[in-house]
């Protein structure tokens, strides 16, 4: 097999699988209202059933990691990935209580922690432009993203909240078969990449603390937006959701919920292509730069997200989600120029904690601001997060001042 068509099916495989993987984790903010009506709980108490998932979802994500070091074999975890996801969504659809469904979405967010480690960790180590690459395969999961909400709203809608659990399975389980025939195990990193690591053990261990240290900041802002989104569309969508209802052919209800859902979807359609943007330019540009330039302008446009309303607060979102996804090329680079190649499905590892075990703090402390002053609170405290972020990675650029973190080949 030629190293083209080997790249190429790498990719083919970790895209779809990133896909699936965000799409699982997305699909709950959006049904949180259909499960709030169904079995009349709070919101707060609601978007809790999901607090499990997101951090198993980032605390396996450094074992995981460990392991595909330890095993090298990417593409047999992957494979338990699918098939743990596959397992878990059916238990999910089936349930019939809010414990049942707290422990099959904790299930499901502990199995999709195997993929980051195990999937970025074979693209930057077998894919010649790791930009690029893990551009693509970061549209690929925004792509999940974008369809996780307005899928879970409309079949929440017209066949029930468990059914949307109940359609993830199959293409899981589909996947996990693909991930068995890829011949990608035990892949050597181009050594030319690895040059872009600052000089010594201790300046790189440092450096790598001032990213997490970042990332941390950064998986609490984002998995807060992705919480609230579609409630502040139901609420502050105004004549716009009206539109996108009356275009639903759904009961009153329903539709808003729909509504709500699309506007989401569509501002994370927008946002998706900021991978790739922030892919090539990762390519080309020092990666401290990208990293900083992409979140320092979706810091204000955060802020304005909680002060708009109808079209405005749509175009708003845009912008904000193509800067925040658009980051993510950039971020997955400095976590493997500062990792050295037999550390660095590790490395991912515990990026993932830190974005999303860490990040799922998120969900209670939206909870606790929405209870304390309203869903409009929880744009600003979000924006004390990114500021943290964007002070961290000062500090990185001027720790490493010396040195020159870029893409190669």
């Amino acid at each position: 097999m030629s190293d083209a068509v080997r790249e190429r099916n790498i990719l083919l495989v970790t895209s779809v699988a990133h896909f699936l993987t965000h799409f699982g984790l997305l699909i709950f903010p959006s049904l949180v209202l259909s499960i709030q009506q169904d079995w009349d709980l709070p919101f707060d108490r609601a978007l809790a059933l999901g607090f499990w998932m997101y951090l198993l979802f980032g605390l396996g994500a450094l074992p995981s990691g460990v392991l595909t070091d330890l095993w090298r074999r990417p593409r047999l975890m992957i494979a338990v990935s699918l098939a743990g996801m596959a397992v878990c969504s059916l238990w999910a659809g089936l349930t019939r209580t809010a414990s049942q469904l707290t422990w099959a979405l904790g299930g499901l967010g502990l199995f999709a922690s195997i993929y980051h480690p195990a999937g970025m960790g074979l693209i930057s180590t077998g894919v010649k432009r790791r930009g690029w690459a893990l551009g693509v395969n970061g549209v690929a999961g925004n792509f999940g993203e974008v369809l996780a909400p307005v899928a879970a709203g409309v079949l929440a809608v017209v066949l029930g909240w468990r059914s949307v659990y109940l359609v993830l399975a199959v293409p899981a389980a589909a996947m996990a078969v693909l991930a068995l025939r890829l011949k990608a195990d035990g892949l050597p990193a181009p050594a030319a990449r690895e040059e872009a690591a600052p000089r010594g053990r201790r300046r790189t261990v440092l450096a790598f603390a001032l990213l997490c240290l970042a990332m941390v900041c950064g998986g609490i802002a984002y998995r807060g937006q992705t919480l609230v989104l579609p409630k502040w569309f139901q609420v502050q969508g105004g004549a716009l959701v009206s539109i996108v209802e009356g275009w639903t052919w759904l009961p009153r209800a329903g539709g808003r919920v729909v509504a709500a859902t699309a506007l989401t979807s569509l501002a994370y359609l927008v946002g998706a292509w900021g991978q790739v943007v922030g892919g090539r330019l990762s390519d080309r540009y020092d990666l401290r730069r990208v990293y900083f330039g992409f979140h320092a302008c979706a810091l204000p446009l955060l802020l304005l997200m909680g002060r708009t309303s109808g079209p405005a607060l749509l175009l708003t979102a845009m912008a904000y989600a193509f800067f925040a996804f658009g980051m993510q090329p950039a971020e997955n680079s400095l976590v493997a120029a500062l990792t050295p190649p037999r550390l660095r499905s590790t490395g991912y590892g515990l990026k993932f904690v830190l974005v999303f075990g860490v990040g799922s703090l998120a969900v209670k402390l939206v909870g606790g601001w929405e209870r304390g002053g309203g869903l409009a609170t929880v744009f600003p405290h979000l924006v004390l997060f990114v500021a943290g972020l964007l002070a961290s990675v000062l500090l990185l650029a001027l720790f490493t001042r010396r040195e020159t973190i870029r893409n190669h080949g």
